[in-house]
């Protein structure tokens, strides 16, 4: 059974048995919009997903590549370079089309491209090789002869909760147990940051059960980024950076 916020608050509330917190948060026994414990529910998700996105965070937005330009922004809105839900980018999740063939790109670290964009800075490609995120930015190397589409695959926040809303989370019963709580630290009947240590020990437990879907590798890809190939190093000790002469 899926249950809705107002359905998680109201048990989580009648577990903490709080007088105080029913008389701000549910007067007459209904959740009203400035209650404490819907941005308590709200605040749980955000920490969830973004300490571990799950897989149905994954969603994508299509992309433009202008030619000459390292930017990627929002094929919709050129002036953005990410969705306002954008959490977390999916490694290596940037697809291109090139000549009616989808490419996967290559995401490296920041310094690996930046060494890419410089050996390849004057010499145009039709799409992109690597990328890579600064600040939210995604930049790609080399630089483009013409523009280019693409989509970006990634993990997005979770949507705020209305009353009826069901929250994307395997169970429902954490939450319902992290609201009680939220309101025993409220009213100072246990410590504050119990709910928070809670929090923790069930996302290792969820994770551990496989509740939460993988996302990403099983194991740990060795790339350019982490063991340099001898076409790109050039020297025994380039592993270590390349300088600029």
């Amino acid at each position: 059974m899926l249950y809705t916020r107002d359905e998680i608050l109201t048990q989580g509330l009648d577990l903490a048995s709080s007088p105080t917190v029913d008389a701000h948060d549910r007067p007459g026994g209904v959740i009203q919009e400035n209650a404490y414990s819907i941005k308590w529910l709200q605040n749980a998700l955000d920490m969830y997903h973004k300490r571990y996105p799950f897989s149905t965070d994954v969603t994508s937005v299509a992309i433009a590549m202008p030619g000459g330009s390292t930017d990627v922004v929002l094929a919709s809105d050129s002036t953005k370079y990410v969705p306002t839900d954008f959490m977390i980018a999916v490694r290596n999740g940037l697809i291109v089309n090139v000549a009616g063939q989808l490419l996967r790109v290559r995401e490296t670290s920041f310094q690996y491209w930046l060494n890419f964009y410089n050996t390849f800075i004057n010499s145009p490609a039709q799409w992109p090789m690597r990328y890579t995120f600064i600040n939210s930015r995604l930049k790609i190397a080399p630089l483009l002869s013409a523009s280019q589409a693409g989509t970006l695959w990634y993990y997005k926040q979770p949507a705020k909760l209305e009353a009826d809303s069901e929250p994307s989370f395997p169970d429902e019963w954490t939450l319902i147990e992290f609201v009680r709580l939220k309101a025993q630290e409220w009213t100072r009947s246990i410590d504050p940051g119990t709910a928070q240590m809670y929090m923790q020990k069930e996302l290792g437990r969820l994770r551990s059960a496989g509740l939460l879907h993988n996302t990403e590798y099983d194991s740990i890809p060795i790339e350019n980024n982490q063991a340099f190939t001898d076409t790109m190093i050039g020297n025994n000790y380039a592993w270590m950076g390349n300088y600029a002469i």
